[in-house]
């Protein structure tokens, strides 16, 4: 069975794709990865924690980095999307993602319940009658990590509409990505039905120019969550007294340098669950020095993008700002 399952994830051991993982192998042949299911979802559970932490680091980042007048809005937005991510990525999100990821002829462009409840409700996971099996727990294990990375898909925005969006407002926001636009784009690049999926549709007659790879969620996650952060700072425009008359901006220092900088090393730390956790296993053969490689990617980019900051900050404006190196640690 195992080997059955290797062959249908193209796990091979020496030649190992750098650009899988991140996807869920088909929805109901989860579990099994090379015999060690258990193991399996203990790793991605530990590396789905370290990814929710990163909320944390969020939250920390925007409220030393907002005017203390809106603290509490900014904490607020955090909260609330990582309850409402919860229970939509939940009801539907992973459906809509994976959830006729078992059927050879799912749908390309969205997840459906096809010959079955599928992910929706997590109805597919352990039944009254036969109760949950080795799967499950592999199973349930993917959710919560595929559910962190909605969950920092949708917060990437809270920090670009900053104190000029209504709560309502973000909420509703929220709501939309989360459920009708980030499960989407996941499926298209991270199912094996995707017409976006290099890495997982097995017929390339599907996809488009062969799809695309994407390991951790650099298309899937930050390239969705920056085009919406794009589109919500064009349409919102900047905050009241940004810029003076002829157009220059007029500074606006955030409430607290500490909060700013614990919050980007909480968020580089969570990258470590991030990047090396997309292997979405650890024991099948290969996968531990994927996983260690990425690890030490994301060390040299986060450091390489604070030192080149502070070499071009001191060219340009002749200071040291400890704020813009917090911003060429997260850019890299």
């Amino acid at each position: 069975a195992s080997a059955s399952v290797c062959k249908h994830l193209d796990l091979q051991p020496r030649h190992l794709k750098m650009a899988a993982p991140s996807a869920p192998p088909p929805m109901f042949y989860l579990a099994d990865i090379g015999g060690n299911q258990a193991l399996d979802a203990f790793y991605l559970l530990i590396m789905g924690v370290f990814v929710f932490f990163m909320q944390c680091g969020f939250a920390l980042l925007e409220a030393g980095t907002v005017r203390s007048k809106n603290t509490k809005n900014i904490l607020l937005k955090n909260l609330l999307d990582a309850c409402l991510g919860a229970i939509i990525w939940w009801a539907w999100g992973m459906g809509v993602a994976y959830g006729d990821s078992a059927s050879e002829d799912g749908n390309v462009f969205i997840g459906t319940a096809v010959g079955g409840p599928g992910a929706f409700l997590a109805a597919g996971w352990g039944t009254p009658k036969g109760g949950f099996d080795g799967s499950d727990g592999y199973t349930i294990s993917l959710w919560f990590f595929q559910y962190v990375f909605a969950a920092a898909a949708a917060t990437i925005v809270s920090g670009a509409v900053a104190e000029r969006a209504q709560l309502v407002a973000y909420l509703i926001y929220t709501s939309v990505i989360t459920g009708f636009i980030y499960p989407v784009v996941v499926h298209w690049v991270w199912c094996n039905n995707g017409f976006l999926s290099g890495a997982f549709t097995q017929d390339k007659d599907k996809t488009v120019l062969g799809g695309c790879l994407d390991f951790a969620g650099s298309g899937v996650v930050h390239l969705t969550g920056g085009v919406a952060a794009l589109c919500g700072a064009i349409f919102i425009g900047p905050r009241i007294g940004r810029f003076d008359d002829a157009g220059q901006p007029v500074p606006m220092p955030g409430q607290s340098t500490p909060f700013q900088v614990l919050g980007t090393f909480i968020l580089w730390m969570g990258w470590y669950g991030f990047n090396p956790g997309s292997t979405l296993g650890i024991t099948p053969a290969g996968y531990g020095p994927i996983m260690a490689r990425a690890a030490m990617c994301t060390t040299l980019s986060a450091a390489v993008g604070g030192i080149t900051v502070v070499f071009f900050d001191r060219i340009f404006s002749k200071t040291y700002d400890v704020g813009m190196v917090c911003n060429g640690i997260l850019a890299g």
